[in-house]
């Protein structure tokens, strides 16, 4: 595919929210053609986990994609929420009354995610959600024009409470971010623990952006649960682990457990720190040669050259998927893109013949993995080793029991 040079130009947008916009082929497009929005945090505490990475995801999937759809060339407008619903929500109705978007795309802030999904529905554009855990988009908040990419807390909470149960590590307790998907990650997995016959010891919760973790870790501590279970993510992760290394818990018999240790969290603590660790993930750097080809092409285009994300890596693959159903659609118009969405197979250089369920769930495997040792990776970006590969339809909550409203 041919390379689209780029504009950048920073403007003031809605509710006191920085906004860039980034005009492709250098012009304007004209109005009623596609114009994707992402909304993502671009200085807070999930910024490394998405943020710029996924902005470079979208401009490469564009430009691989050809720069163009129904003919003519793709904007890309982009905003930061500050993790805060009102402010996606403010921005999210801006784009669509006044600015066109037909696609809203990152959203790593489940409550920013939750919320903004009901807009587009109103709007009747699409949703494409690449960063937020919380399975409630497929359940109770879920809408015909979203579209869930990345791993929900379901599929990690099944995947991580199996696999430490099977080891007979049977109490838990969590030290779980206060807000939506923290609360969700908990009682999802609580309820799991519970039905193999474990027990959850107790749980401290904090705010996002929590930088001390010290009277959480010594309750955690103190409660003598045989794993600590990190129900948070991104800086709040990393904050976590790296405390948690103060207290020498494992010398006590106590495991450090993280349902979303991502590739950011890897580089921010360490590899060599973290080797060893267990985690889930639906895609990572080293998933096949051509996601490690493609995670450095993603990489040479970002100003750290760090590995991207599964938070990026989704992105990539939305965005492209986004603009072969705009194609096939002949339209933007939310209803007629999202039957295209969800009938033409996902393949691209990670996924090859995925699927998006009815509910708008994105079927993929899901992998357990073990962080190597630096000695044993053969690539900078070759952090992971497969332990157990879960196939989708066993990794993810069953259609039937998501309580979906639009879905019979």
């Amino acid at each position: 595919m041919r390379s689209i040079p780029s504009r950048l130009s920073w403007l003031a947008r809605g509710a006191g929210a920085a906004a860039m916009l980034i005009a492709l082929h250098g012009a304007a497009v004209a109005d009623g053609v596609v114009k994707l929005g992402i909304l993502d945090d671009l200085t807070g505490p999930y910024s490394l986990a998405s943020g710029i990475g996924t902005v470079e995801a979208v401009k490469l999937a564009i430009q691989d994609y050809g720069g163009k759809a129904l003919g003519k060339p793709v904007e890309v407008v982009v905003a930061t929420d500050q993790n805060k619903p009102d402010i996606a929500v403010a921005v999210v109705r801006e784009w669509l009354d006044r600015d066109n978007v037909t696609a809203v795309i990152g959203l790593p802030n489940s409550a920013s995610a939750l919320a903004v999904s009901k807009v587009v529905q109103d709007a009747d554009s699409v949703a494409l959600v690449t960063a937020s855990a919380t399975s409630d988009l497929t359940g109770k908040g879920c809408t015909p024009n979203t579209t869930h990419w990345f791993m929900d807390t379901y599929a990690s909470a099944k995947s991580l409470t199996n696999g430490l149960m099977s080891q007979g590590l049977k109490s838990w307790f969590f030290i779980t971010v206060d807000y939506n998907f923290g609360l969700t990650l908990q009682a999802e997995a609580s309820r799991m623990i519970t039905a193999q016959g474990g027990t959850v010891a107790g749980s401290a919760k904090h705010p996002l952006g929590e930088t001390d973790f010290s009277s959480a870790l010594l309750t955690a501590q103190a409660s003598k649960a045989q794993v600590i279970a990190m129900a948070n993510a991104a800086a709040d992760l990393d904050n976590g682990i790296k405390s948690s290394r103060e207290f020498h818990l494992e010398q006590g018999g106590q495991h450090v457990a993280a349902f979303f240790l991502n590739i950011s969290d890897i580089v921010s603590v360490g590899q060599k720190e973290l080797q060893g660790a267990i985690g889930v993930a639906a895609v990572y750097p080293g998933l096949n040669p051509a996601t490690l080809t493609l995670s450095h092409r993603i990489a040479d285009r970002l100003p750290s050259r760090s590995p991207p994300t599964a938070q990026n890596l989704t992105a990539y693959e939305a965005a492209f998927h986004y603009l072969q159903a705009v194609d096939a659609a002949g339209t933007t118009e939310g209803k007629a893109v999202m039957a295209k969405i969800k009938s033409i197979p996902v393949n691209d250089p990670i996924t090859r013949n995925g699927s998006i369920r009815e509910d708008g769930r994105f079927m993929r495997d899901v992998t357990v993995f073990r962080v190597k040792a630096p000695s044993e990776s053969k690539d900078p970006f070759d952090f992971l080793e497969p332990v157990r590969v879960i196939p989708a339809s066993d990794a993810f909550r069953p259609l039937s029991e998501g309580g979906c409203p639009f879905v019979r």
